[in-house]
């Protein structure tokens, strides 16, 4: 397994976790087979957001004796309601339903505690303001029960305040291939109605609020968890709207090339789907490869930087990918933080001798030069 660190809090977590979401009606002996494929090839994030008692359960089964090397998210404001699940801003059922999912999995505290699914303006200052469930969140960090503060979101403008505020340290957000090419507010519905994908867009860069969300991220140290990076499945059907086909690994290059992201959480309902997240591990930089997106006629690609590292391998070693992105996050967001994860890289811009064979390998046509020239401006060398 590959590890980075979780934003500013800095602990390591393992760059495949597990989406329980399809586990939620599974039986025992599936959730156990797969939180075990899962954890014996290193993951150690687990999102479990559902608020149904028997996944809870059933989970609570499966992490025994092993809760200690997993992370486990669990969401502020998913609860139930005549047994559907329910989405509620009642801090006092809140509280219930937390109390409870340390219960059903035998535990006493939470790695991560999401607040749940906050996408409207009214919503985040209700969830943000006094009585809300950051106080809630606050106050169970501070009782040992909760460790790290992040949000759910699926809208752009609401995450981009959350993670300006400095309140959150995780930001789990969708990101795959297929939304990003969609403006940054749209609501979450209209990602699966196929009238969305045929607005074409003028701009070169047609996702510069989704980018700027993803700098944001990586220049506060505010932890990105990718969610939905197969949008449901929708990017391995050849007739999806967004004109996109990948497969499970060409998704996870995509998720995990993103700025601030550290960990992206497939969705899986057997051992098989988590063993196909888990080849991303041991696979080639060409089955990693989703320069196959820019036949998406709506997202103008060219000239973009998409961090894929095509123009790889450099002759005098630079990761121009990771220059390139810090560039861009220090153009959006800049700040102390990106300076000095630029002086921790051990080829820097300078060492360039503009031999161009990145700028040819490139499936985007970037100007990969004049990126490495704009490093050495802002960073010195």
């Amino acid at each position: 397994m590959q590890y980075r660190k979780l934003g500013r809090k800095g602990v390591d977590v393992s760059i495949i976790g597990l989406g329980a979401e399809y586990l939620e009606h599974a039986p025992l002996d599936t959730i156990v087979s797969v939180v075990n494929t899962a954890l014996d090839e290193g993951v150690n994030y687990i999102d479990l957001f559902m608020a149904s008692p028997d996944v809870r359960d059933n989970f609570g089964i499966a992490l025994k004796d092993r809760r200690h090397r997993v992370m486990v998210a669990g969401h502020l404001g998913s609860t139930l309601k005549n047994g559907q699940p329910n989405r509620t801003r009642d801090s006092a059922l809140c509280e219930h339903y937390f109390e409870d999912l340390l219960t059903r999995l035998q535990t006493d505290y939470i790695d991560i505690i999401m607040l749940f699914f906050v996408d409207e303006a009214d919503d985040h200052d209700k969830v943000f303001g006094p009585g809300g469930l950051l106080e809630l969140a606050l106050r169970l960090q501070k009782e040992g029960k909760a460790r790290i503060i992040g949000m759910s979101s699926h809208r752009v403008p609401i995450a981009l305040k959350a993670v300006n505020s400095g309140y959150i340290d995780v930001l789990m957000l969708p990101i795959n291939p297929a939304i990003d090419t969609l403006p940054g507010d749209i609501e979450v519905e209209a990602v699966w109605q196929a009238s969305t994908y045929r607005q074409p867009r003028p701009e070169r860069d047609s996702t510069p609020s989704r980018r700027e969300l993803y700098h944001a991220c990586a220049a506060r140290g505010v932890a990105v968890v990718a969610m939905k990076p197969y949008a449901a499945g929708w990017l391995f059907n050849k007739k999806n709207p967004s004109g996109i086909v990948l497969t499970p690994v060409q998704c996870l290059s995509y998720a995990l090339s993103q700025p601030g992201v550290c960990t992206a959480v497939p969705g899986c309902r057997t051992t098989n789907e988590m063993r196909a997240a888990l080849t991303y591990l041991e696979a080639t930089n060409e089955e990693k490869d989703y320069s196959a997106i820019d036949t998406n006629t709506i997202w103008k690609l060219q000239g973009s930087c998409m961090y894929c590292n095509h123009c790889l391998p450099c002759p005098v070693s630079i990761d121009i990918g990771t220059v390139t992105r810090l560039v861009d996050t220090a153009r959006y967001a800049g700040n102390s933080l990106v300076a000095t994860q630029y002086e921790s890289l051990p080829v820097t811009a300078s060492a360039c001798t503009e031999c161009g064979i990145c700028a040819e390998r490139c499936p985007f046509k970037v100007d990969v030069v004049a990126n490495i020239k704009q490093a050495i401006a802002t960073f010195g060398r």
